[in-house]
């Protein structure tokens, strides 16, 4: 089977998700894997847009507020945590950024659209976008776990575009991953969670700098 051909697999499941726990039977972390799906299905909602047709990903329409300084401890928490895993897969690049003195701030409205040219993006931003995506899958051993490759390789682009977001998928994946971090005593427990909270309350991050990063909330009312 080729992992294109479970494009969409997820979409399919909407709004509930209902049936799609046969997928991950007998596979030791399903209940988690399943739990998040259905996580993912409840924070969504329903895939019928207002104006007609239905969404091709996972959209959050009507996040719920959060307050601005609990946003930034979480972002604050998610770079923390991405710090560590590069640390445990021997990233020296994105340890180094990552590890930097990274500011943080929150504002509210649209975000704008990140710099298409590589020459325009600052290497914070070149982290995010290229070594982050990778690191979860930096932790499988390929040659001494190449069953559990193909099965991951299989499955990851059809949670890729379940939003086009690498971390929401590997924050949807990580029960995959946790038992190859566990053999290398990799911390955090489960770096991507407070991305997916970040998410969930439809928080978009940009990066115009070497030194910040800008959290672009909702507006409610």
């Amino acid at each position: 089977m080729h992992p294109d051909s479970l494009i969409g697999m997820f979409q399919a499941f909407r709004p509930d998700g209902i049936g799609l726990d046969d997928a991950f039977s007998g596979m030791p972390c399903a209940g988690d894997l399943f739990r998040r799906l259905e996580r993912l299905y409840r924070d969504s909602g329903e895939d019928r847009r207002p104006q007609g047709g239905r969404d091709a990903y996972f959209v959050i329409r009507a996040p719920s507020p959060i307050d601005p300084i609990v946003a930034e401890s979480t972002a604050r928490q998610w770079i923390e945590n991405l710090s560590e895993l590069a640390k445990a897969t021997s990233q020296a690049l994105a340890s180094s950024v990552l590890s930097r003195d990274i500011q943080i701030r929150v504002l509210e409205g649209l975000a704008p659209k990140h710099p298409k040219d590589d020459s325009e993006k600052s290497e914070l931003l070149k982290v995010f976008t290229k070594e982050v995506p990778e690191l979860s899958h930096r932790l499988v051993n390929e040659p001494a776990d190449g069953n559990a490759c193909d099965f991951l390789n299989l499955l990851r682009p059809a949670y890729y575009f379940i939003a086009c977001d690498a971390s929401l998928r590997d924050y949807l994946m990580w029960p995959f991953y946790q038992p190859f971090a566990d053999q290398i005593n990799a911390a955090p427990v489960d770096p991507f969670s407070p991305y997916y909270d970040l998410w969930r309350h439809g928080i978009k991050y940009r990066i115009f700098s070497e030194d910040q990063i800008d959290l672009y909330l909702p507006r409610h009312g």
